[in-house]
């Protein structure tokens, strides 16, 4: 009896030392923006973390309000800058939206780089220290952790048996190096908003987009247009960020625990997305689909002269003209680190 007491006692150990840890912090309360409110990255990982996972690890010393950049009137690049400036506490920024302004920020995410959500990670991991630095001296920003969508694919209305058939079309696209990536192809790279892109391809504005399969899913682009290739672009990376006065001043107590949950989250929302490229192209073209009825959109397979393609556009295009754009000592770094891993320089 006496040593079922003892191990019970040992047991409770660990929760009480946490207990006690989550009645030393103080209470916080602040608002987070989020990223775009429609989709599962938001509903499924920011809004449960912000919500539950927070307060629960906190002892409900810390509480946090998230709504999506897409719900408060805001555009995506906006809530890197107000964050930046003080405006914002805290935010989940969709980087590729920032990289006309701010070419480190889409670094991790060029188009041709990675195949896969997991590469993708790898890569955000060799950058991480670059880029952590550079936006505390650069923006005043602290970065925490990062998220990303899963593979952007290519939706288009009209018939394509090939990614060089965007040739003439015009093709939404979302940050630089989709934009040159589309030029190269002899598209025309249009600005659109997300939810936008529905409408647009109804009435002529685009002819094609790129986004996520299951974003695309969700949005209802399938209403619009009639085939999806599953070759992946590249795949929209997220950062959360705070402003760094404002971090700074959070009790240090506060600060450990933001950063070790977010860590955490970073690791779930790559999880997510490795799942929801299969998932997406499946609800579009008629397979099994987890997330409502099936679409009837015609799935173009992927060819070797695709892929060559991709890369011939990486080498030739999307890296030189990411130099351009970035400077000298931003291509030293991404070849210090992306490019090492990869095996790809920047000339």
């Amino acid at each position: 009896m006496k040593l079922r007491n003892l191990l019970t006692a040992a047991a409770m150990v660990p929760m009480i030392g946490a207990a006690a840890m989550a009645e030393d912090l103080p209470e916080t309360e602040f608002n987070v923006v989020g990223s775009i409110g429609v989709l599962s990255m938001y509903k499924s990982m920011e809004v449960p973390f912000w919500n539950e996972t927070i307060p629960a690890a906190s002892g409900g010393a810390i509480k946090a309000q998230v709504k999506p950049f897409t719900e408060l009137g805001f555009k995506g690049g906006e809530v890197f800058n107000l964050t930046a400036n003080g405006t914002l506490k805290m935010s989940h920024a969709v980087l590729p939206y920032t990289a006309g302004a701010v070419p480190t920020n889409e670094s991790a995410d060029l188009v041709g780089v990675v195949d896969s959500v997991e590469q993708l990670h790898k890569v955000v991991d060799a950058f991480r220290a670059y880029h952590t630095d550079f936006l505390a001296k650069n923006h005043g920003l602290k970065m925490l952790g990062y998220g990303t969508y899963h593979s952007q694919v290519i939706y288009c209305r009209d018939a394509f048996t090939s990614i060089a058939d965007l040739k003439g079309r015009k093709v939404r696209a979302a940050g630089a190096s989709q934009q040159v990536f589309v030029s190269h192809l002899g598209g025309s790279p249009i600005s659109l908003a997300f939810g936008e892109v529905q409408t647009g391809l109804a009435n002529g504005v685009v002819d094609c987009a790129i986004t996520g399969a299951l974003s695309g899913y969700f949005a209802k682009w399938h209403e619009s247009a009639n085939y999806i290739s599953a070759m992946p672009v590249n795949h929209g990376v997220i950062a959360a960020v705070a402003n760094m006065d404002w971090w700074n001043g959070l009790d240090p107590k506060v600060q450990a625990l933001l950063e070790k949950e977010v860590a955490g989250l970073e690791t779930r929302m790559f999880e997510l997305a490795a799942t929801e490229t299969s998932a997406g192209l499946s609800c579009n073209t008629g397979g099994e689909c987890a997330y409502g009825a099936p679409a009837g959109m015609t799935l173009v397979p992927v060819t070797d002269a695709d892929v060559a393609l991709r890369k011939e556009a990486l080498t030739t295009a999307v890296l030189p003209a990411f130099k351009d754009r970035c400077g000298d000592a931003c291509a030293t770094a991404w070849n210090d680190t992306i490019g090492k891993l990869m095996g790809i320089q920047i000339q």
